[in-house]
């Protein structure tokens, strides 16, 4: 047991190094970071004074090296936009992250769960394989293209936009896609017809 658990987390360090190791290759190859900060127009000394600062001039190993190191320390260094600690940028969207995260996973839960129960006591079935097929085209689309599709689907035609819609006297016509997110301060403003 002792031997399987040591194999995983041998395995899990080094998805983690070869992580860390794409991340930083992929972001040296995309572009100069001084060139993307600075901008096209910026002279060659300002350009030289920025790799000097940030020690973009050294070699690309030993510039992995350092950076590999202050990971290990949870150093990620100062943001080359901002000029505050990197580290601090990241906590800061912890909580926004955890507030799509976890309601995002119970939903995932409530519905993967009872229907994956329902797709197994149905074995066979036309609601297994459908049930099946949602799962598979659920996994193979992208989660910022589900996103989308889901905002355009609930923006265009909730119900609960008709709703808001009538209690605040507008047009019956109006739907959500029509409203570009209202604002409360908008809808208070608005006389409510009885």
């Amino acid at each position: 047991m002792t031997r399987w658990i040591l194999g995983r987390m041998g395995r899990a360090l080094l998805t983690l190094l070869l992580l860390i190791s794409f991340t930083f290759f992929a972001l040296k190859i995309s572009a100069d970071p001084a060139l993307q900060i600075l901008g096209p127009d910026a002279g060659p000394d300002a350009i030289s004074a920025f790799r000097e600062k940030w020690g973009l001039n050294a070699p690309l190993w030993q510039q992995f090296l350092i950076y590999l190191g202050n990971v290990l320390q949870f150093d990620l260094g100062l943001s080359y936009r901002t000029n505050e600690p990197a580290l601090d940028l990241v906590l800061s969207r912890v909580p926004a992250t955890l507030a799509l995260m976890i309601p995002t996973t119970l939903l995932a839960l409530a519905l993967g769960v009872p229907l994956g129960i329902w797709a197994a006591y149905t074995r066979g079935t036309i609601w297994d394989r459908g049930i099946t097929l949602l799962s598979i085209i659920g996994f193979a689309i992208p989660n910022f293209l589900i996103g989308v599709l889901l905002i355009y689907l609930f923006r265009s035609s909730w119900a609960g936009c008709r709703r808001r819609a009538l209690s605040t006297g507008a047009p019956i016509s109006c739907r959500c896609s029509q409203w570009r997110l209202p604002r409360p301060r908008f809808f208070r403003a608005l006389p409510v017809r009885r």
